[in-house]
């Protein structure tokens, strides 16, 4: 999966987070509606789907409820662990399944005839597990924040960014490997 397309997969997941930076409600507000949005037109107009796609349907449709509706103060303290635990468990869900979410998207890359071997499926796992404990790894820094208010915003934030940086670019690096590895396996064998 490009890094392209992973940042587009989670485009409303970062808008939201872009736009609901800071303590104000209503740019909170503004922000889970713009992502509530653009879930929608991305699955209307089938640019996003699978696990990923429903979680954002799910959790932006609970947030749009008690958040723009309710303002439920409750949930506006807990919404960071809300979002990227909702985004952790999808992850995990996608495994125990069998259909890790990143293979949806590796699809588009590799021929059809390898979709069922072993090394796509395990690499699809692979990377899959590496975003689920970057979405750990994210909601136990929102939990961080609930106990270790102290810390300036900013500094959780970017705290954020760099773990979800280092997913963007392990996927992109094992992504590349895989490619040239399969590349190297297929000339050796004609």
């Amino acid at each position: 999966m490009s890094a392209i397309k992973l940042l587009f997969v989670f485009s409303p997941w970062i808008v939201f987070w872009i736009i609901a930076a800071g303590h104000s409600p209503l740019r909170l507000r503004i922000g889970i509606c713009a992502a509530a949005a653009m879930i929608v037109v991305m699955g209307i107009t089938r640019l996003h789907r699978g696990i990923i796609l429903w979680t954002g349907v799910v959790f932006f449709s609970f947030a749009m409820v008690s958040v723009v509706w309710l303002m439920n103060v409750w949930v506006i303290h807990h919404l960071g662990i809300f979002a990227s635990g909702s985004l952790f468990l999808a992850t995990l869900f996608s495994m125990l399944i069998g259909r890790p979410f990143t293979e949806d998207y590796a699809r588009e890359k590799v021929p059809i005839e390898l979709w069922d071997h072993p090394n796509f499926i395990r690499s699809c796992f692979i990377v899959t597990t590496a975003w689920g404990l970057i979405f750990l790894a994210n909601t136990l820094v929102n939990m961080a924040k609930l106990y270790y208010p102290d810390f300036n915003e900013w500094f959780y934030r970017g705290v954020e960014f760099a773990i979800i940086a280092s997913g963007v670019v392990f996927t992109k690096i094992y992504s590349e490997r895989a490619k040239r590895k399969r590349a190297t396996a297929m000339l050796s064998q004609t």
